[in-house]
This record gives structure tokens, C-alpha cells and sequence, in this order.
């Protein structure tokens, strides 16, 4: 049991670790780049959720301790893709990212991506070294790989930009069920885009606006429209991979009491430092929890030596 609780602890420090910030909202990045704009304007309007990134700065991620972790995990879902996930990491191009998230019902996600920098060639590289077949439509426009179970044949589709798009419908469960989009419905998504997309979406550009965008990986969404809708509004926030993890994120709780039952959980775990195993005392010292009205800032950084600690110790406990 105790095992079990100091374990619970490790993950909760990290679900609500705040380190001490000035007010509750990050440094913002101000309007997207023609860059992204161009990206942005392939989703369609109406997303829960957009982000972005830069790929480049995953390849010393892929180095560090959480990276390692992350390459053993992907080998879990089938023989292949951690070679298929690391080949991406290497592509040399200036590979960016965007997507947007859109949520159905209690467990359905809708997951949109474009990638630039990136060509149907480089998918097929990559499928080849996690040994995945591939089928290229007549036209070279369109590429699909058979990934393992649970994702399927993922599609890949040229966009008039020359970016590439991808689109993944899934139930979130102990066994996420992933549904693949086929040609014609990435052609539709383009075609709706091409009338109102993210870009038209004022509420959605002043929050990524919000977001600092030199980090790693942002995002910005709002749980309006969805089942959270009553409990929370706007989220924006970044993951920063340099050295460790950082994880920066602003949210606006709409729950009063749920806002006050993180900010005790803070308190009560920052009581408890003392007790906890290893460095969490370390980490756990560190915590604050920044709240202004119903907006509340979390924050953690937790370098890479911290980490190994961190998988060191959950592996003591079963944890792989």
C-alpha cells in the first residue's frame, strides 16, 4: 500500500505542480506567423482544441531520459513503431506541426493534423524502416500506411500547399478504439476548410495569440461545447523539452470549488514534502499555485536527472 500511495503522489506532483509565476497567464506570442497561417487555414473552424510545434526540437528530446521512455512505450503498441516514431524525429527538414482537436460525446476525439517540411517520400522512409506497407494512390497524392493495431491504415494527403494531412477519429477507453479517415473524407475537410477555418475562428486566434509559441510544443482550446463546458473555459499552455520537461499551463476554472480544491491539494502536498521518497521533496518544494479570479497558472520543471529518478523509482514499483 504504501508502494502504491507514494507512487499516486509522483503523478499527482505532476498533474498539478505549479512553479511560482507572476499572475496567472503565460507570455503570449501575439498573432501566427505566415507560416503557420498558411498551415492554420487547412483545419476546419470549430476545433476544442488547436496546437502547434516544432519538430526539430524533439531530436535532442529523443536523447534525453523522457525520450527513451517515450521510444519503449511506442514499441509496446507493435514491432516497428518506435523505429517508424524516431524516423521522423531524424527527418532534417524543417519539420513543423499543427493540429486541432475536436471533442464528440463523453470519450470521442477527433484529431486533425498538417505537417510541413515533410513529403509523402519521407512517410514512406519511415514506413519502411518499422517495416509498415505502404500504397500510393495513382496521382501520388495520397499515401497509406498500415500501421499496427490500434491505429490502422493511416492516410496521408497532399494539400495544395504541398503540406501533408492526416485525420484520426478515437474512442478514449483502457483500449482506445482508432478510426482512420479515408481520402474522401480528408478531400471534404479540406473543402470546408477552404470556406471557414481556424483562421476565421475569432475566439480561437485570440487564444492562440495567448500562447508563447517559442516553446517546444503550445496549445490553446476551451472546454466549451463540451462535457466540461460548465467547470472550464479557456486553457492555453506549452510543453518545453530542454533539459527535463517543462509544462506551463493557464486555465480559466469556472468551478469555484474545484478551483479551491487544486489550490489545497497544492498546500497539502508542499505539508507533506517531507515524507515523499527521493528528489520529490526537492520538486515538491518548489510548488505554488497562482490564481487570480477564476484563472489558474501551473507550471513544473523537472530536469532530466530528476526524471531518470522518477523512472527509476516506478519501476521499483512495478511501473514500466
Amino acid at each position: 500500500m504504501k508502494r502504491r500511495s507514494s507512487l499516486s503522489v509522483v503523478f499527482l506532483v505532476l498533474a498539478l505542480a505549479a512553479c511560482e509565476k507572476d499572475g496567472a497567464a503565460p507570455k503570449g506570442s501575439g498573432d501566427l506567423g505566415a507560416d503557420d497561417k498558411a498551415l492554420f487555414s487547412v483545419l476546419p473552424s470549430g476545433a476544442t482544441a488547436v496546437f502547434g510545434g516544432n519538430y526539430l526540437r524533439l531530436q535532442d528530446f529523443m536523447s534525453s531520459t523522457l525520450g527513451k521512455t517515450t521510444t519503449a512505450m511506442m514499441e509496446k503498441y507493435g514491432p516497428g513503431m518506435a523505429e517508424w516514431t524516431k524516423c521522423f524525429v531524424d527527418i532534417k527538414h524543417n519539420l513543423r506541426i499543427v493540429g486541432a482537436a475536436n471533442v464528440t460525446g463523453q470519450k470521442g476525439l477527433d484529431l486533425r493534423m498538417v505537417w510541413s517540411g515533410m513529403t509523402l517520400d519521407d512517410v514512406a522512409t519511415c514506413a519502411a524502416k518499422g517495416s509498415f506497407p505502404t500504397t500510393l494512390s495513382d496521382d501520388k497524392q495520397f499515401l497509406t500506411v498500415a500501421l499496427p493495431a490500434p491505429s490502422g491504415a493511416q492516410g496521408y494527403l497532399v494539400t495544395s500547399t504541398g503540406a501533408l494531412y492526416v485525420r484520426q477519429s478515437m474512442v478514449i477507453s483502457a483500449a482506445p478504439v482508432i478510426t482512420p479517415s479515408s481520402r474522401t473524407e480528408l478531400e471534404a475537410d479540406l473543402k470546408a476548410a477552404a470556406a471557414s477555418n481556424v483562421l476565421s475562428d475569432t475566439k480561437m486566434m485570440a487564444l492562440i495569440a495567448k500562447t508563447d509559441r517559442t516553446k517546444t510544443v503550445w496549445f490553446a482550446g476551451s472546454g466549451a461545447g463540451t462535457a466540461a463546458a460548465t467547470k472550464l473555459g479557456e486553457v492555453v499552455g506549452t510543453f518545453d523539452l530542454n533539459d527535463g520537461i517543462a509544462v506551463d499551463v493557464s486555465a480559466q476554472v469556472l468551478d469555484d470549488a474545484m478551483l479551491g480544491k487544486l489550490e489545497d491539494g497544492v498546500a497539502e502536498l508542499k505539508k507533506m514534502s517531507d515524507q515523499l521518497p527521493g528528489n520529490m521533496k526537492e520538486i515538491v518544494s518548489q510548488l505554488q499555485f497562482s490564481r487570480k479570479g477564476d484563472r489558474a497558472r501551473f507550471a513544473i520543471k523537472v530536469n532530466d536527472k530528476q526524471l531518470a529518478d522518477l523512472v527509476k523509482q516506478a519501476g521499483m514499483f512495478g511501473v514500466h
